[in-house]
């Protein structure tokens, strides 16, 4: 005889879960727009669409060239040094602050008695080792991570059928505007991330497609999103969204099928472990790419062990407070990567077109 549905409250079967620090941004989203939460990843998804078309729009006019050598050309050198440096103690702060949710999670949920230095060298050689690889296999690695949803979101979906309530959806567009654009500020910052293409623009097989690229890849994000806070939403209701930082994983606690399968949280914890780890590469190698056209060196691998390192020392000591880390998530994030995700590469793309219609004046005027 089947058993009967475990109760839905904070605390069910992943109660670690409940005891977390807001690191992630259904928390943010939830405390400003609670049911209406999925309308904020919406806005957010649009933001970052916008974001992506100046993104691609500064690829396609430098024709994929390494961003701050193309800079360079543009303006001089001592400009695109400037940035560069700038850009460096972005990605190094960014990548660090991706190591440390990365630590915690895996310290408090999974690998408890580890001490957290032993955590963040292991998972720094680790992605060390796969930035070496070259962007060539991260890539593959993570086509592969990518089709792995094909499983993971049917058999997510059919393990919750019977514990989701369309009803605690319900009432909808109950927030005011403010709310919402309040909501949408923290996954705004995420989807600007987008912007990693600049450096990764002469590895693209058609730089004057990065464009598409990055809208496919921001719909994707924005359609996972938007399905991981549904679904914990119908499961959960909105006021345990607010006190949980993992409501997705707190979800897959409840995953069972019958009695023969159930506690499955281990077995997508264990997939977001890897989805994790190609982020945190990409963000590392784009950190050594602005690091070696910064610099000018002609090959960044001597370097790779020495970011790394600072990455470790400032995810160990900057961020081992996690109020402070929590007041930059939702406070301080979104003004620095506004700066660097946007303004920068809009400024690009003023920089080409004034220069081309000084030189079509001078044209003009000869």
């Amino acid at each position: 005889m089947e058993r009967s549905a475990p109760p839905r409250q904070p605390c069910s079967s992943s109660t670690r879960f409940c005891r977390q620090q807001p690191l992630f941004s259904p928390v943010i989203i939830s405390n400003y727009a609670e049911q209406d939460a999925p309308l904020s990843i919406l806005f957010s998804t649009l933001a970052g669409l916008i974001v992506a078309a100046i993104v691609g729009t500064a690829i396609r006019v430098s024709n994929g060239a390494p961003f701050l050598t193309w800079v360079g050309e543009r303006s001089s050198p001592g400009v695109a040094t400037v940035l560069g440096l700038l850009m460096l103690q972005f990605y190094l702060d960014t990548t660090s602050t991706i190591l440390r949710e990365f630590v915690n999670f895996i310290k408090d949920n999974v690998l408890l008695n580890t001490p957290v230095t032993v955590l963040v060298i292991l998972i720094l050689i680790i992605t060390i080792y796969m930035v070496r690889q070259g962007i060539e296999s991260i890539a593959r690695v993570n086509s592969i991570i990518i089709l792995l949803y094909v499983f993971f979101v049917p058999l997510f979906v059919f393990g919750l059928i019977d514990e989701m309530n369309v009803h605690q959806l319900l009432p909808m567009f109950d927030h005011s505007l403010a709310s919402l654009t309040l909501a949408s500020i923290t996954p705004t910052t995420w989807m600007s991330e987008v912007a990693v293409l600049l450096f990764l623009a002469p590895y693209l097989k058609d730089p004057q497609k990065a464009r598409i690229a990055g809208w496919t890849g921001l719909l994707f994000v924005g359609l996972l999103m938007l399905f991981s806070l549904v679904t914990a939403l119908m499961v959960f209701g909105p006021e345990f969204i607010k006190l949980n930082a993992y409501p997705g994983f707190a979800a897959a606690g409840v995953v069972h099928f019958g009695t023969f399968f159930e506690k499955l949280d281990i077995l997508f914890t264990s997939y977001w472990v890897l989805s994790i780890y190609l982020k945190f590469s990409i963000f590392l190698f784009v950190t050594v790419e602005c690091f070696k056209q910064t610099f000018r060196v002609s090959s960044s691998r001597p370097f790779i062990g020495a970011l790394g390192l600072v990455i470790a020392l400032e995810c160990l000591f900057t961020w081992q407070n996690m109020d402070k880390l929590n007041l930059y998530n939702k406070e301080g994030r979104f003004v620095t990567f506004f700066l660097f995700n946007v303004l920068v590469p809009l400024a690009a793309i003023l920089l080409h077109r004034s220069q081309r219609s000084r030189a079509k004046r001078k044209e003009y005027e000869t």
